[in-house]
């Protein structure tokens, strides 16, 4: 078996694989293993890796790596295969589908306008508590106009480089 410490033992790198696991859990509320293997998907050559090189090269339990990887392949950030002649799965970060998740995303977002919007009509002309809905709303608002153009620039942008 390849030795995949290498890889993560360089303090750097390990220190980078923490901050993005951090990130993760802070802004998607995600398991700090998951985001920890989710950094290291991004970073590892060659790109795919078993459950029990995951576990080896993050010191964690394979049953940690195991619930974390099926959280993520869910999310669809991870892709599992199985290669013929291999008796373990191989994960791989799916890079490409980075934008349409964080698409998605600033689309649910975009959808709370909708619940702010009732809770405006529900409290009209109620001073405070009308002004702070109307302030979120207009951020929504604006949000939502905003959105369309930043995916088509991001669409002919990401087309250009490809």
């Amino acid at each position: 078996m390849v030795e995949y410490t290498q890889r993560t033992d360089r303090p750097a790198m390990s220190e980078w694989i923490e901050q993005m696991a951090a990130y993760f859990e802070s802004t998607e509320g995600m398991p700090l293993i998951a985001g920890r293997v989710l950094a290291f998907l991004l970073i590892c050559d060659p790109p795919e890796r078993t459950a029990a090189e995951l576990s080896h090269a993050l010191s964690a339990s394979t049953g940690s790596i195991s619930t974390n990887v099926r959280f993520l392949v869910r999310l669809g950030i991870v892709s599992k295969t199985t290669r013929q002649g291999r008796e373990a799965a191989l994960y791989r970060v799916e890079e490409h589908r980075w934008p349409e998740l964080v698409s998605a995303r600033m689309h649910r977002m975009v959808e709370l306008e909708s619940l702010i919007d009732s809770g405006l009509r529900m409290f009209s002309g109620q001073g405070e508590r009308a002004r702070r809905l109307r302030t979120v709303h207009e951020f929504y608002q604006w949000l939502s106009e905003e959105i369309p153009e930043l995916w088509r620039r991001w669409e002919r942008d990401s087309r250009r480089r490809s």
